[in-house]
């Protein structure tokens, strides 16, 4: 379990920092509403990640509370949520769709990179 408390946080860190260091450069380059989008995907990343890891470590753990059901009820909660998100976003071009994908691509990059140094350091 120390593990997983120790990708969650460095996952949050790290992508929060890259999150906001794309964004400013974004604000710079582009305009406030890509640089929301991507705050805005930095955050759904982060989020989807962390629902993600909970939603495994409550499957894969005997002792944690919640019958599979109710599990797949949450899971199917959440994409119905990032769903109506990102329809939202399309359908009222709230914010760059691009930009909220680049965002989300930014958390899943380091996820990918963070969970393959957990794996060289076991």
């Amino acid at each position: 379990m120390d593990q997983k408390k120790i990708l969650l946080r460095t996952l949050q860190i790290k992508g929060t920092i890259a999150t906001l260091i794309a964004a400013s450069i974004s604000l710079i380059f582009f305009s406030f509403h890509e640089a929301t989008g991507i705050i805005l995907g930095g955050a759904i990343g982060i989020l989807n990640f962390i629902i993600l890891i909970r939603f495994v470590y409550t499957i894969v753990s005997p002792e944690s509370g919640g019958g599979k059901g109710v599990i797949i009820f949450q899971y199917a909660t959440k994409l119905i949520l990032f769903l109506f998100i990102f329809f939202a976003i399309i359908k009222w071009q709230l914010l760059s769709i691009l930009a909220v994908l680049s965002g989300f691509t930014i958390i899943l990059i380091i996820t990918v990179y963070e969970g393959l140094q957990q794996m060289r350091s076991s």
